[in-house]
């Protein structure tokens, strides 16, 4: 068999499967790069060309998790070929993933993301003037919320008068509804009057970039780094994690701000759409008005209203 027309067999696959159009275009990419290394012999891929190949990537210094995303991409290529009967097993075994891929958590504090406090997180917020940009580093340090997550966020996914918004579950997340508060629900008001006006293209995306199209998360991660550059909270010179100020590391904030306010672990779970659970939580329900009420007696206040 050609090959080449694996990775078009592959392509065509992903796109019959639904999946993203981002990973349409990335996938073929990463099984080039390991078609190249191993002179096109695709089929013929086991443990020990693996072993090499990830030696390969690391001696060009990429990063661990790049590495695991080059593995879960590959794995994913060699499913494929496993339910075309192409092949008899996945070279990408779980002992495989276990042995080279695991990650190890470092315990160092310069390790360590910062975690603004909420003086810092209202500074923040109040030196940002465009309402767009507030809204998007508001919602994201009042939800937790993922930033691809409020990428694809749609205007008919907020319910502005129960202030819930409804989040497609993934692999990461597991629950469908967020909410937020009130000082949020008047900074998203002031954000829709804009959209209103500029979005000429008529797209029902709920942030729109410059250009009246969909915000990335790239561009979202921008937003954030870039004004807490502005007010000291971000060096982009420093290599310690504690010195950079990115859009998850909001995730974090709204995560601490949640245990030190009191909420149940469980509740915070349950928020965050942790998608990885317990047995027990198969059969345990929380009631959402009681989660709502947690949630609003829990979010930290900036005094914008």
């Amino acid at each position: 068999m050609e090959q080449i027309s694996l990775l078009r067999e592959f392509t065509t696959d992903l796109q019959t499967r639904g999946i993203s159009d981002d990973s349409i275009e990335q996938y073929p990419v990463y099984i080039r790069v390991l078609y190249n290394f191993v002179g096109g012999n695709l089929l013929e891929v086991d443990e020990d060309v693996l072993v090499e190949y990830l030696a390969h990537l690391r001696k060009n210094k990429l990063k661990h998790n790049t590495i695991r995303h080059y593995f879960t991409v590959i794995s994913s290529f060699y499913d494929f070929l496993l339910f075309k009967k192409y092949i008899t097993i996945n070279p990408v075994t779980p002992m495989f993933r276990r042995h080279y891929l695991k990650s190890f958590k470092v315990h160092d504090a310069e390790q360590r993301r910062q975690c603004l406090t909420v003086r810092q997180a209202k500074t923040l917020v109040e030196s940002i003037l465009d309402p767009r940009e507030r809204a998007v580093v508001l919602l994201l340090m009042k939800t937790g919320m993922r930033r691809k997550e409020l990428s694809e966020l749609n205007l008919e996914n907020v319910d502005m008068e129960n202030k819930t918004i409804h989040i497609k579950p993934t692999d990461k997340r597991s629950n469908e509804i967020i909410y937020f508060d009130l000082e949020t629900s008047i900074i998203l008001g002031k954000w829709l009057k804009q959209r209103e006006k500029v979005n000429k293209n008529k797209i029902a995306a709920f942030f729109l970039d410059r250009f009246n199209n969909r915000l990335s998360p790239e561009a979202i991660n921008k937003i954030v780094v870039k004004h807490a550059t502005t007010v000291g909270l971000h060096n982009p010179d420093s290599d310690r994690l504690e010195d950079k100020l990115t859009a998850h590391a909001l995730r974090h904030f709204f995560t601490t701000q949640m245990l030190e306010g009191g909420m149940p672990r469980e509740f915070v779970q349950e928020l965050r759409g942790d998608s990885s659970r317990s047995a027990i939580d198969i059969y345990y329900h929380i009631d959402k008005k009681k989660l709502q009420k947690s949630y609003l007696d829990c979010v930290p206040q900036f005094g914008l209203i």
